[in-house]
């Protein structure tokens, strides 16, 4: 009997690496993951280990391509896309793995988007806001200018997910899922790389974007020559499967550290008020960019739980306990005070209010940690319901999918259910979302039937709590106008 066919996919993330391996209904078989410990740039601050990753890769598809329980058809990659390896002539590494959270000097970078005219020009210019090291283009700017002595060893540049389709290939790839995607090197108007690379010299280090679906037929030894995609950038990866078996317009709330929401429908065009509420444009296809708008909140939340558990005396992952209450959805919205506002305490200048201070709510206001984990969850749910908002043009899909973790939070689904009325509002079954497009992606290099509708499995959210948000007031606003 002849081994299953499957295909292997790197979910490249910046702390956990994951192999995992799907079946042709798209299952999971297998999956094998790492952390593998950073290392140090030459200015000492904390990179990945490329390495280290590399050989960890090298490892797991050796492993897998001599298994006998499965037969690999088709490889593919999904990785954080604001990072670059650099390669010399003969493709090895000339700089290390930069942090895309490595600090600049602000002359540095203001120089940078003087380029355009400003910060609020250069995300006209590029759809994105001005995110520093995120925009990887100001990355190649900065080592041209700053790294002098590595600079001229560069013949190309290849974001994070394409250097894993080139450790196999040897072929260099630019794909269009991490080029558009705040990088600060495309131009949505004109549909190709943005003038200001051209001159600064740097377009002869990128290759021409290629479709999500590319792939390169790989050797891999012992006559096993396996179609091996360019690779995708995770956020966009995590759409295509509800783009391919979409039959209704919706946008997706892709929630983690970074909750990030996507409108492939969006028909009108970002402002730069926009742009500085966190907004910007990704795309999956070159004629059809897709608006989005990111809040930190998965981050601001893990912080805010910390404080609760410490004052309330709570062992850590309470809160994944807590059930949605009325009452104390009731009593927190009776009892609304600007001394109980859970201000954003970890989001700096991200989400839809920039900059927005305040502070720390006073948890000796509340009478119990369940009490506070409601207040706090109403607030950040309005946040995120005004960073959704943004995205609400004229063509206003009215369907969600909530994947990530947010969705295991029972009283952020309640909340956010109250705060978009005649919504409808779908969890999304799939954990593992941007390895799963990185698949599907290749589907028609490895299998020929049509792909399943099935595979966007979501299921229908029910509310069961009735919350009086129209109560609600926020703080958020009259803060933010007198910043």
């Amino acid at each position: 009997m002849s081994a299953p066919p499957v295909i292997a996919i790197y979910d490249l993330g910046r702390t956990h690496k994951k192999f995992l391996i799907l079946d042709e209904g798209y299952q999971l078989v297998d999956e094998r993951s790492a952390v593998i410990p950073d290392t140090k740039d030459e200015d000492g601050q904390r990179c990945e280990d490329l390495e280290a990753i590399s050989a960890w890769m090298k490892q797991e598809i050796s492993i897998c391509l001599q298994s006998h329980e499965y037969e690999v058809k088709a490889v593919n990659f999904s990785a954080h896309g604001a990072s670059w390896v650099h390669l010399d002539e003969y493709g090895v590494p000339v700089t290390p793995v930069y942090d895309y959270m490595k600090p600049l000097p602000p002359e540095f970078t203001d120089q940078f988007y003087a380029l355009f005219g400003g910060r609020e020009s250069f995300s006209v210019a590029t759809g994105s806001p001005a995110l520093d090291m995120l925009n990887s283009g100001l990355q190649l700017y900065w080592i041209k200018k700053q790294k002098t002595a590595l600079y001229p060893r560069i013949r190309t540049s290849l974001h994070f997910p394409q250097y894993g389709n080139y450790l196999f290939s040897k072929t260099a790839h630019a794909d269009i899922t991490s080029i558009g995607c705040h990088t600060g090197l495309w131009d949505f108007k004109q549909q190709a790389y943005h003038a200001w690379v051209g001159k600064e010299g740097l377009r002869t280090l990128l290759p021409d974007p290629t479709s999500p679906d590319a792939y390169d037929l790989v050797d891999y030894g012992s006559k096993r020559i396996i179609p091996t995609g360019v690779g995708l950038h995770d956020s966009s990866a995590a759409l295509l499967p509800f783009i391919y078996t979409a039959t209704e317009p919706f946008m997706l709330l892709s929630s983690g550290t970074w909750n990030i929401t996507l409108n492939p429908y969006f028909s009108g065009r970002l402002s730069q008020a926009e742009y500085r509420r966190d907004c910007l444009y990704y795309l999956t296809d070159p004629d059809k960019p897709v608006a989005a708008a990111r809040v930190f909140l998965g981050h601001e939340y893990q912080y805010q739980v910390s404080r609760l558990e410490a004052h309330f005396h709570k062992t850590p992952g309470y809160a994944h306990r807590i059930n949605p209450q009325k009452h104390l959805f009731e009593a927190v919205l009776e009892r609304q005070s600007p001394h109980r506002v859970f201000y954003p305490q970890t989001m700096g200048d991200t989400g839809p209010f920039p900059g927005l201070t305040g502070d720390p709510a006073d948890l000796d206001q509340f009478a119990s940690f369940e009490e506070a984990y409601h207040k706090l969850m109403v607030d950040l749910t309005y946040l995120q319901q005004t960073s959704i908002g943004l995205l609400c043009d004229i063509n206003l899909p009215g369907r969600l999918y909530v994947s990530g973790g947010f969705v295991q939070s029972k009283v952020f689904m309640e909340a956010l259910s109250a705060f978009l009325p005649g919504w409808k509002i779908f969890i999304a079954e799939n954990k593992r979302a941007s390895a799963l497009g990185a698949a599907v992606a290749l589907h028609r290099a490895w299998q020929q039937s049509p792909l399943d509708g099935s595979l966007s499995a979501l299921i229908p959210f029910k509310s069961s709590v009735k919350i009086p948000v129209d109560q609600y007031h926020s703080y958020f606003e009259w803060q933010s106008h007198h910043l």
